[in-house]
């Protein structure tokens, strides 16, 4: 069973209280912290958004970014999955079967 655990964040010099299972801490502190960087970086770049409009903003950059990450991820897939049956036919190919070893040995 796991144990839920409070994580203190800061988003824009706001401190928010989360909880969520103790295994998963540091990736909620991590994503609050990335979130954060976008949301200051935002907040440089577009001085006239609100905060809603910054995390908006901050949402959209990185739910792209996810998105960009995951289809490569499946390229890489696809391309490793590829390699492994080229493999594998290449070592079909260049082993004997047990038809020929068998007139092999007759």
């Amino acid at each position: 069973m796991t144990s839920a655990k409070t994580c203190k964040i800061r988003l824009l010099n706001k401190t928010y209280e989360i909880k969520c299972p103790e295994e998963e801490a540091n990736n909620l502190k991590n994503a609050a912290k990335k979130l954060n960087e976008q949301l200051l970086t935002n907040k440089t770049k577009f001085k006239s958004l609100n905060e809603f409009q910054l995390l908006l903003l901050a949402s959209l950059n990185i739910s792209h970014e996810l998105v960009a990450c995951q289809k490569q991820q499946a390229e890489q897939r696809h391309h490793v999955n590829e390699l492994i049956s080229a493999l594998g036919t290449k070592m079909n190919d260049t082993l004997p079967t047990k038809a020929s070893v068998a007139l092999e040995t007759d």
